[in-house]
């Protein structure tokens, strides 16, 4: 039989050449993943918190389901998030809006009347596990009492109390002060509560003067307040009802400015600080009962398929610069039931975008040094008592500091 010599064709070459890109692009993002996950340990210590792009969750706990009974009105009316609350951790969400309430003998997780199924102490200890073994990150919580969904009155302050008291607990919050820089964070909490609680002063701070308006003059003049007289300037954009005629482009509006302000505003001295947090929730479809206009669902991915898209679209534009803390729904998610969300893209973007003006400090990846090692842990935050040979860690060092280490 004859057999003709196999030659290489350019349909051969070609598919070869997809095969060697394939592979380029693959070992190129498993470190990407990586530095996505621990990323805040790149950011230089001296930074000022304020100064900072960090993407955050809006109604966090939504994603990781409903008290029995509610998953249908949950799911229809009230879900903003996908992922859980250790998914939006793993893919660098750093900022989380929980809304507990009372109820018998507990603190739930709210949002709004619909309960979902985590207690508000189970997430911070959920949390401060995860800073234990990612010491370089640190989480901010923007704090608001679901009132509506109160099955015991007039406990609120005193479980929130018990709860921020706990020794387990309290060694992990850090406090307020005016001029916050990474290194004071790193592997703490930070709560800043929309109400204030008891004559105690707060476990963090205190927002004041915080409002949903459009309007300029009334974004800027929030504070956060903390112990020992601590005060900073807080802006805030939280504008949430895009379903009237107009509303949405309101919305997009505020977001633009909000972020005109912050990607321009120069924070060289503690005096310039200025925290932002600029909400791309709201919800733009509602379902009307008894007179109330009631949020849906569908609302929340519908407006994030515009604010999401806005907020990338200005940051390829426009010379870069910080964004404060930017609530979104639906992080981590680019599709979900049919709406274009681009949550993972908006939180990926968002990272990177600190280095697009903060040079990174070193996370070395090189040979570790047995002097002044005190733990390692896996990418995803598992204690490694033998580190194994050709694998990445994360290790921490007696000093305090963290550095990525491949073995």
């Amino acid at each position: 039989m004859h057999m003709k010599p196999h030659t290489q064709t350019s349909d051969s070459r070609s598919r070869m050449l997809s095969r060697q890109l394939h592979c380029l692009l693959v070992a190129l993002l498993v470190p990407t993943f990586a530095l996505a996950e621990n990323w805040m340990a790149r950011v230089p210590d001296r930074t000022f918190v304020s100064t900072l792009s960090i993407p955050g969750a809006h109604d966090a706990a939504t994603g990781s389901g409903w008290a029995s009974g509610y998953a249908t009105m949950g799911d229809l009316y009230a879900r903003t998030q996908e992922l859980n609350i250790g998914q939006l951790w793993a893919i660098g969400v750093r900022a989380f809006d929980l809304r507990p309430c009372s109820h018998d003998g507990y603190m739930n997780i709210n949002h709004g009347l619909m309960p979902t199924m985590l207690h508000f102490d189970a997430v911070l200890c959920q949390l401060r596990d995860s800073l234990i073994a990612n010491p370089s990150e640190f989480v901010i919580i923007h704090m608001l009492h679901a009132t509506d969904g109160d099955q015991v009155k007039d406990v609120y302050e005193t479980q929130l109390l018990e709860i921020l008291q706990r020794p387990d607990l309290k060694p992990y919050f850090a406090n307020f002060k005016n001029d916050l820089r990474v290194r004071d964070l790193r592997g703490k909490i930070l709560i800043l509560s929309r109400n204030a609680y008891a004559s105690t002063p707060p476990v963090g701070g205190f927002f004041t003067n915080w409002t949903g308006d459009a309007d300029w003059s009334r974004q800027t003049q929030g504070r956060i307040i903390g112990p020992r007289s601590a005060s900073m300037p807080a802006y805030m954009q939280d504008y949430a009802e895009t379903f009237a005629e107009g509303a949405m482009q309101t919305k997009l509006d505020a977001i633009e400015k909000m972020l005109d302000f912050s990607t321009t505003h120069r924070t060289l001295v503690s005096s310039q600080v200025v925290w932002v947090f600029n909400f791309a929730s709201a919800f733009s479809k509602v379902t009307s009962l008894l007179g109330y206009n009631i949020s849906q669902s569908n609302g929340y991915r519908d407006n994030a398929t515009h604010t999401h898209a806005c907020i990338l679209q200005y940051l390829a534009s426009h010379t870069p610069g910080p964004t404060g803390v930017v609530l979104m729904d639906y992080a981590g998610v680019d599709q979900t039931s049919g709406y274009a969300t681009r949550g993972q893209e908006l939180v990926d973007t968002l990272i990177a975008n600190n280095f697009r003006y903060i040079t990174p400090q070193s996370t070395a990846v090189g040979t570790p040094r047995a002097e002044g090692h005190m733990q390692s842990y896996s990418l995803q935050g598992v204690p490694a008592k033998k580190p194994q040979r050709g694998k990445i860690y994360i290790t921490r060092q007696k000093n305090g500091t963290t550095r990525k280490i491949l073995y």
